[in-house]
């Protein structure tokens, strides 16, 4: 088995939108936070990252290494301590907080392991949120919600209420607002963590659909291993850095809710 190396020594190449920026770079990102005795806890440690059209990175690792701390701030809803992060090649540094979250809402779309649903609100509406918030029009947000809707197998569900649906098919409304507003870059933590075998494998069969017909670029923290192998590549954060596996490893002792 080889050593793993830093992710940035094989970079995937944008072959199907060579003229676009890439859907996402990090760039020597930092994160620290103080802890009760007044030291500092060291999260991430100079991490560097890029991320292709189209391509499909898996983040593996142990419980406590930062992984959610990374999407976070991946997806700009969390700033590095020093660092940048470019979205569709716009830099986040020194950006308003306005600034940052419309930049946020354009370019990145995210599926979390508990769908975050508003429970008062149809299927229909739920997925045509991010639309809405960009200034769509109600009926061009509605358009789209229920094209992506139907993509996701949801088409006879749009006026279904969360609680009138599975946890599978509220998650598939959860990946259908993340890609409301035709995202480059698609982030997902544990988006199957929460839901039985039988349905995480057809969310995740889904996730890799949409990344082959929307053209998106997807990157998945999760501690399932077969999920992380169906990635282009899979990292590993270890010691605040990503390191890319060679091969695939066996679990170092992987669960979830890590940070």
């Amino acid at each position: 088995m080889s050593e793993p190396h830093d992710s940035t020594s094989e970079v995937a190449t944008d072959a199907g939108a060579p003229d676009l920026p890439a859907p996402l770079e990090a760039r020597e990102i930092h994160r620290s936070y103080e802890v009760g005795d007044g030291s500092r806890l060291e999260v991430l440690q100079g991490l560097n990252l890029r991320v292709a059209h189209g391509e499909a990175v898996s983040v593996v690792g142990t419980s406590g290494a930062g992984k959610s701390t990374l999407l976070h701030i991946l997806g700009a809803l969390d700033r590095p301590t020093s660092g940048e992060v470019l979205l569709a090649g716009q830099s986040l540094a020194s950006r308003s907080s306005d600034e940052i979250a419309a930049i946020r809402n354009r370019f990145v779309g995210f599926v979390f392991q508990f769908h975050h649903l508003l429970r008062e609100f149809t299927a229909l509406e739920n997925a045509s949120l991010p639309a809405l918030m960009a200034g769509m029009s109600v009926s061009d947000a509605r358009d789209r919600a229920r094209d992506i809707l139907h993509t996701v197998g949801l088409g006879a569900r749009l006026d279904h209420r969360p609680w009138q649906l599975s946890g599978g098919e509220q998650q598939r409304v959860a990946v259908a607002r993340a890609l409301a507003n035709k995202p480059p870059l698609l982030l997902a933590d544990e988006p199957s963590g929460n839901l039985d075998l039988k349905t995480s494998g057809a969310l995740h069969d889904l996730l890799f659909e949409l990344r082959d017909q929307e053209g998106v670029a997807l990157v998945l923290v999760t501690h399932n291993l077969e999920l992380a192998s169906r990635a282009d590549r899979t990292l590993e954060l270890r010691e605040g850095v990503l390191q890319e596996e060679a091969e695939q490893r066996s679990a170092p002792n992987l669960s979830e809710g890590s940070p």
